[in-house]
């Protein structure tokens, strides 16, 4: 029969190559040596027969398709051949090319489906595989409220095994699990999956998705609240029907503090850039307004929101204004480097001279993605600087003049002392001449000390406070 099977399978069924062995012991060796796709097998062989064969093959977890033929008819041969892990029966006595045709659509069913469940079994396995290494706390319902998947680190997150779980009915609300808290959120899992039916016929995998966040106290030992995001997805049939459901639960915890931080740090800028005096602005690369404080609106003769998305070209101003105000902005794009100026324009409050600080932002990649500019109001202070410099110029003149004067009055001093040594005058009144003279000589003297001290003091002045004036001679010239 080996050789007739041979070729009908081969030649006229065709789509086979088969391997011909005339007894069990000789067919149980070339399965250790071979991959074969199916196995047909005489019920009755030397050595082994074929159900002998059959459950050595079981025994040692060959699930290999098997096919029994026998031309006994007894129904206890069936049974014991389907029990001892047979895919097939069949009976010989038939006619050759209904019998083999009949074998060939055994063994293709077989073989078929011995594929497929490999392929499901492979396809299982990688799920479960991907499921586990998730790095989210992860688990899988079925429509009967059995779990059918929990990963490592729900394991962790509940320190509940996945063998007390998986395939069973579980209430987590009366489970001790590592804290309430996480009881509790499990719990929450389970009552959204229950809700989670996904929307008839819509494939987007986002519209059947619940989130929900969570904030609860796991640990006395951990300073503030725990954050979760708790996900869940039904699972679907081919029909979109609802089968089970997988959820997941994530510790947001970081993020979350990180999200309240910034917003925190936000505010507070926030608020200190809009209490500040300073005129703060932010540019795009463009030039154009992207951010502006209150403290711009006494210098503008429009409400501060006018200026965003505007370049200074698109506002009332003079065109050698807004030219040298958005060349200063270039310039801070072009280089990357902060520019400064002091720029004198008319505003609402009258001429106002704004020192202007431009700064170069940059974006992850080192490319400026805008320009932040403080200017400070230095009116008053270069009015100040103004007269600081007019009185010291006057007080220079001053001291000047007071020089000048110690000199005039010296000089005719000199020559009344003169002609008083020749003239001819009683001693006592030549006495009291020279004395007077000498008094106002001692007047004149103290005078040039304290014309000296205020040379020191001017000296002072100049080096401190960055005066610069001219020579008080100069005056005199």
């Amino acid at each position: 029969m080996g050789d007739i099977a041979r070729i009908f399978l081969e030649e006229r069924l065709g789509g086979f190559v088969v391997t011909l062995v005339t007894d069990g012991d000789t067919a149980l060796d070339c399965t250790r040596s071979h991959n074969f796709e199916a196995i047909v097998a005489d019920y009755e062989m030397p050595g082994l027969d074929g159900l002998q064969l059959l459950r050595t093959l079981r025994d040692a977890g060959d699930d290999t398709p098997f096919l029994v033929c026998t031309g006994k008819s007894r129904h206890e041969v069936v049974i014991e051949a389907l029990n001892a892990g047979a895919d097939f029966y069949l009976q010989k006595g038939e006619d050759p090319l209904i019998l083999f045709t009949e074998m060939k659509q055994m063994i293709v069913q077989a073989v078929t489906r011995r594929r497929t469940e490999k392929a499901l079994a492979k396809s299982r396995n990688l799920l479960e595989e991907i499921i586990d290494f998730l790095p989210d706390a992860t688990l899988a319902v079925d429509s009967s409220q059995h779990i059918i998947a929990w990963n490592r680190i729900m394991e962790d997150l509940t320190s509940v095994p996945s063998d007390r779980v998986l395939f069973r009915r579980q209430n987590f609300s009366e489970k001790k699990i590592r804290h309430p808290e996480i009881a509790s959120l499990i719990e929450r899992v389970m009552i959204l999956g229950e809700k989670a039916n996904g929307a008839p016929g819509n494939p987007d995998i986002e519209s059947r998705i619940i989130t929900e966040e969570l904030r609860g106290h796991v640990s006395e030992d951990e300073a503030g609240d725990r954050y979760y995001r708790i996900m869940v997805s039904p699972i679907l049939d081919s029909d979109m029907s609802k089968v089970g459901f997988i959820g997941s639960v994530r510790d947001i915890t970081i993020q979350k503090r990180s999200e309240y931080a910034l917003i925190e740090s936000r505010e507070n800028f926030r608020a200190l850039v809009e209490n500040n005096t300073d005129i703060v602005m932010r540019f795009d690369a463009n030039g154009r307004h992207l951010y502006v404080n209150p403290a711009v609106a006494p210098y503008i003769p429009f409400p501060p929101e006018y200026l965003i998305g505007r370049t200074y070209k698109e506002l009332p101003y003079s065109s050698r204004m807004a030219t040298d105000w958005d060349n200063l902005i270039q310039d801070a794009i072009n280089t990357g480097k902060p520019q400064e100026a002091d720029i004198s324009f008319k505003t609402p409050k009258g001429i106002v001279t704004l020192n202007w600080r431009l700064f170069p932002e940059f974006d992850m990649e080192g490319r400026i993605r805008s320009v932040l500019s403080i200017s400070r109001d230095i009116t008053y202070q270069r009015e100040f600087e103004q007269e600081k410099q007019a009185l010291l110029e006057q007080i220079q003149r001053n001291l000047g003049e007071f020089a000048i004067l110690n000199d005039g009055i010296r000089n005719p001093l000199a020559v009344i002392t003169g002609w008083l040594s020749m003239m001819d005058l009683q001693e006592k009144e030549r006495s009291t001449l020279m004395h007077q003279i000498k008094q106002i000589d001692e007047m004149i003297t103290k005078l040039d000390r304290r014309w000296v001290e205020s040379e020191k003091v001017l000296g002072f002045l100049r080096r401190h406070y960055s005066i610069q004036a001219c020579n008080p001679r100069e005056y005199h010239d």
